[in-house]
């Protein structure tokens, strides 16, 4: 398992700049009210879901998409959560 210090996370911080104004915007969201509070497995999986395709990750945050990792899920149910805060 990776530890995450302060460097690490600007660098995720980064990745979440997308090509997608509506995953921008939901992932901001995220970022702003949740991301600090990431344990470093969930860290893992979130830079795991930051490399797929937008419109992949998208579709999993909508549900509209099959997950196929199960160590994405409670990444996933953490951004949805956020679009509500």
């Amino acid at each position: 398992m990776q530890h995450f210090d302060d460097n690490a996370k600007r660098r995720i911080r980064w990745l979440t700049r997308r090509g997608l104004l509506e995953l921008d915007i939901i992932l901001g969201r995220f970022m702003s009210h949740t991301f600090d509070q990431l344990s470093d497995d969930e860290l893992n999986a979130f830079v795991a879901l930051m490399d797929l395709p937008d419109p992949e990750i998208l579709a999993l945050i909508n549900q509209s998409g099959n997950c196929k990792s199960v160590q994405f899920e409670p990444v996933l149910e953490k951004i949805r959560q956020a679009q509500f805060l």
